[in-house]
C-alpha cells in the first residue's frame, strides 16, 4: 500500500496526534512500532514514545471508540489537506490502520 500523504509534524506545534486539533489535552505512552507501508517506526530512536490527543480525540480513546477516532481523524485531514473523493477511502483506511497499531503498542494505565 502506497500512502497517499506523508505528514509531517511542525516542530513546537501543541496539537492532537490523530485529528491535528488544538490544544494537546492528553498524552498517551506508547511502544514503538513499524508503519506497515514506510517500513519505518513511529518514533526515530525511542523504544517507548508519546502520542497527544485533544479533548475529543481522548474521549474517543479512553473510551475505545476507534472507530469514531478514525472518522474525526478523517474528516478533519480530507478538510486539512483538500484530499480528493477517490482517495479517501485509501487515507481512512491508513488511518485505520495505524490507530489500531496505537491500541495494540498503547500502554495503558493500571
Amino acid at each position: 500500500m502506497n500512502p497517499v500523504f506523508h505528514m509531517v509534524p511542525q516542530p513546537g506545534k501543541e496539537i492532537c496526534d490523530f485529528c491535528v486539533s488544538a490544544p494537546k489535552f492528553k498524552v498517551y505512552a506508547c511502544c514503538n512500532f513499524v508503519i506497515p507501508w514506510t517500513k519505518r517506526t513511529v518514533f526515530e530512536h525511542e523504544p517507548i514514545g508519546e502520542w497527544a490527543a485533544c479533548h475529543k480525540c481522548s474521549e474517543m480513546i479512553d473510551a475505545d471508540r476507534w472507530a469514531e477516532l478514525t472518522e474525526r481523524a478523517l474528516r478533519k485531514f480530507v478538510k486539512k489537506h483538500s484530499v480528493p473523493g477517490c482517495d479517501q477511502q485509501l487515507v481512512w483506511e491508513q488511518l485505520g490502520q495505524i490507530h489500531q497499531l496505537f491500541r495494540e503498542h498503547m500502554i495503558r494505565e493500571d
